[in-house]
């Protein structure tokens, strides 16, 4: 068994490389953790949400819950369709120009600024108070199909009317041109021998055995790379960010509110000087059901009169993934002070939109874009390369730095860099 490019990992990373390298007439496999899996509601969701079926995230040993799904296609299935250009800037300084792959990128997920239609009740009532108090507020750039976008909220359990792009799209492209998928195998390590890899050690319910392979591409992600590095005897793990959030809630007099699509609009004015974004989302019923404290747990039977607003942050990279799969992701002061910044502001968003101010909370930390575990300068160069010749990583690892924004667009933008490279050796 054996395959000329091996990607590990069918995410944002892994599909595109699989696909760029296919239709270039290469030998490629995907080997993929999870399976195939029914979207569209959060019971289904809990079976790839990588935490169990008692809270969507895995938590660390402070007890920030990071999120993550194990499945063909990856964390794209659940994405709110956000395509934004994210660290565009430190890669050029790190020598990694991607203006042509973010262009070639944006044309091929079909990106586009979300229609006003598509502004749900929540949104444009977050909207109209932050031009009040003087925000500056815009329409969100989306990978989503607005002719197919039923607006139901549920992005994050998987879009059941293929109204978002996801990884899938690239999945299918790669496989018409003849990429073999292999699903629900679990990468143990990279196999090297004189500096040179060989393949991969590969664990299912037969056993252990290996796969050989020319070139092994890494795209399992911000927690799954670093710890198959770690196994095959590597420096990585350490450096983990993962976008920390909270959501600020609170209770209108408008009721009826219907559900709607999240981070349609986004207050991103304040992000390049202190570090943080804010834009109107609130959770789904089961989650709020899972993870609020039990005093916060009824405002989840009153979705119709509430309001949120999600305030995300570039955190430090602080965290870490150890070789036994626990997590370390510190909550450090300068992210207390990022968040507390933009709560502060949320609060007084609310305020404007007229919600009660004893109704007014905030959730507990939560993390969805972990990555910066591999990064470049530390485990890989700026070719993707790491010391084991024919040793790739393309995924959220090797981020020099927190993003603060979603990452997908990022990641096709590397992924295509990568495949160009590959192409032409």
């Amino acid at each position: 068994m054996g395959s000329e490019f091996l990607i590990i990992g069918s995410g944002a990373g892994g599909a595109t490389i699989a696909k760029e390298l296919a239709e270039s007439g290469r030998k490629v496999t995907i080997i993929e953790k999870g399976g195939f899996y029914k979207l569209g509601t959060p019971w289904r969701a809990l079976k790839f949400y990588s935490g169990g079926i008692l809270r969507p995230g895995e938590l660390s040993e402070e007890k920030t819950e990071l999120l993550r799904t194990i499945m063909v296609g990856g964390s794209t299935m659940v994405t709110l369709g956000n395509g934004v250009r994210a660290l565009q800037s430190k890669f050029d300084e790190l020598g990694i120009n991607l203006e042509k792959e973010f262009s070639e990128a944006e044309r091929e997920l079909g990106v586009m600024n979300t229609p006003e239609d598509f502004f749900g009740p929540r949104t444009r009532i977050l909207r109209d108070a932050s031009l009040k108090l003087g925000y500056e507020v815009k329409p969100t750039p989306k990978f989503i199909d607005f002719n197919k976008c039923q607006m139901c909220g549920a992005c994050v359990t998987g879009c059941k009317y293929g109204a978002k792009w996801t990884a899938l799209n690239p999945l299918t492209r790669a496989r018409r041109a003849g990429a073999k998928l292999i699903k629900n195998i679990t990468v143990e390590k990279v196999v090297h021998q004189g500096g040179e890899v060989k393949g991969v050690q590969i664990r299912n319910s037969s056993g252990i055995r290996e796969f050989k392979a020319d070139k092994v591409i890494l795209a399992a992600g911000g927690l799954g790379s670093p710890r198959i590095l770690q196994n095959s005897g590597l420096d990585a793990g350490d450096g983990l960010f993962a976008d920390l959030f909270v959501i600020t809630y609170g209770l209108s007099n408008n009721r009826g509110m219907r559900e709607e699509l999240g981070m349609a609009t986004v207050i991103d004015e304040f992000h390049d000087e202190y570090g943080f974004i804010i834009s109107p989302v609130i959770d789904l019923r089961l989650d709020m059901l899972l993870y609020l404290p039990l005093m916060r747990k009824m405002i989840a039977f009153k979705r119709d009169r509430l309001l949120g607003l999600m305030t995300k942050i570039a955190d430090d990279s602080s965290g870490k993934v150890l070789p036994n799969g626990k997590l370390k992701k510190p909550v450090t002061d300068n992210d207390l002070k990022k968040l507390e910044k933009g709560v502060k502001m949320s609060e007084e968003i609310l305020y404007q939109a007229g919600v009660k101010p004893k109704s007014i909370f905030v959730t507990g930390v939560r993390g969805a874009h972990p990555g910066g575990t591999a990064a470049i300068g530390r485990t890989v160069d700026k070719e993707f390369k790491t010391e084991i010749n024919g040793l790739y990583v393309c995924d959220a690892s090797i981020f020099p730095s927190a993003p603060g924004n979603p990452p997908v667009l990022t990641l096709v933008a590397l992924a295509k860099k990568l495949s160009s490279k590959l192409i032409m050796e």
